[in-house]
């Protein structure tokens, strides 16, 4: 089903049209350094993703929603991945530091194919209304100002500031809300199948999944934002 048939298009973001540069491992370690840590990247990436894990996601914060909420989130997970690695020296000013960090353009990189396929100005340009659903915190809307992204979609919804986080039918039912469309009048775009593709099925809104790295024997997916323009 081509784009130009739908009058509103979701956005997933992490995953979908930016990644973390070079990675949370290397974003840990340089502002770590100055705090006593003279550990490896890798086991900051492995100790991050074990404990996005055991912790849920930021999924895991449900329906409670507001700042102290997500920083109390974060804090205990970063907090839980240097623990073992002997901990930080003044680990609150670090914290401060790193939770900031993570706005900056420096630490993001875009997607090649989102760039190279210009699909956000296109369908702009083509008055599809545009929107992102994502499971992230308040920061994301600073976030993707910095990298230039904010522009072109009309809402940004972020789970925590909506308390409602994808599967879940509230964060999708909001944005076919504000879009004031019907659910097949839209689709929405994410690389995970448990989030992005059943929660949007679950509207009724129609879902692609973007499939970089052949992680799912699915028939029915994209590979790259080319496929679409």
């Amino acid at each position: 089903m081509p784009l130009s048939s739908f009058k509103a298009v979701f956005f997933d973001v992490g995953g979908t049209l930016i990644r973390v540069h070079p990675s949370v491992g290397d974003v840990y370690a340089r502002y770590a350094r100055a705090f006593g840590y003279s550990g490896s990247v890798k086991v900051l990436n492995e100790g991050f993703h074990a404990q996005w894990k055991k912790m849920g996601g930021i999924e895991s914060l449900g329906n409670q929603s507001g700042p102290k909420v997500e920083r109390d989130f974060w804090h205990k997970l970063v907090y839980e991945v240097f623990q073992p690695l002997g901990g930080l020296d003044r680990f609150e000013e670090y914290f401060d530091l790193i939770f900031e960090a993570f706005k900056e353009k420096s630490n993001w990189q875009i997607y090649q194919d989102v760039t190279d396929s210009n699909i956000l100005e296109t369908l702009k340009k083509r008055g599809v209304l545009l929107g992102v659903i994502s499971n992230w915190d308040s920061r994301l809307i600073p976030t993707l100002e910095n990298l230039g992204l904010a522009g072109y979609f009309d809402f940004i919804l972020p789970s925590a500031l909506i308390g409602s986080a994808k599967p879940d039918k509230k964060i999708f039912e909001e944005a076919l809300r504000r879009s004031k469309v019907l659910p097949h009048e839209a689709c929405h775009i994410g690389d995970e199948i448990k989030t992005d593709v059943v929660g949007a099925e679950g509207v009724g809104i129609h879902p692609i999944l973007l499939d970089r790295y052949s992680r799912f024997e699915k028939e029915d997916k994209i590979t790259s934002f080319m496929e679409l323009v």
